[in-house]
């Protein structure tokens, strides 16, 4: 039963950088002040929030919501369909997101 509880609890929690990132192991440049803010579902409430960046992959938000780390957030650009987007990060505030599909930016 230890084992069990203990392997659910981390599915939700951060587990700390021991040294920050040495290189950019991001596949594609973010864009800033493209998108301005987004609506997102989160357990079933909605939240009006700002968008720090945006790729065609995933996005940056700044939220204090608490999501665990693969849970499914649909966020919704203005004018443009809703968009399954999986926790990647959470960290001071901030949320990152991987779409479940590219989109195009325009």
């Amino acid at each position: 039963m230890g084992l069990q509880r203990s392997a659910l609890r981390l599915a939700g929690d951060l587990v700390p950088r021991l040294q920050r990132r040495l290189i950019d192991q991001r596949s594609e440049d973010r864009h800033d002040g493209i998108v301005e803010r987004a609506a997102i579902m989160f357990r079933n409430q909605e939240y009006i929030v700002p968008v720090i960046n945006i790729s065609s992959r995933g996005t940056m938000i700044e939220c204090e919501i608490m999501p665990r780390i693969g849970e499914t957030i649909v966020i919704r650009f203005e004018e443009c369909s809703p968009i399954h987007g999986f926790v990647r990060w959470v960290r001071d505030g901030k949320v990152g997101l991987n779409f479940g599909h590219e989109i195009i930016l325009g």
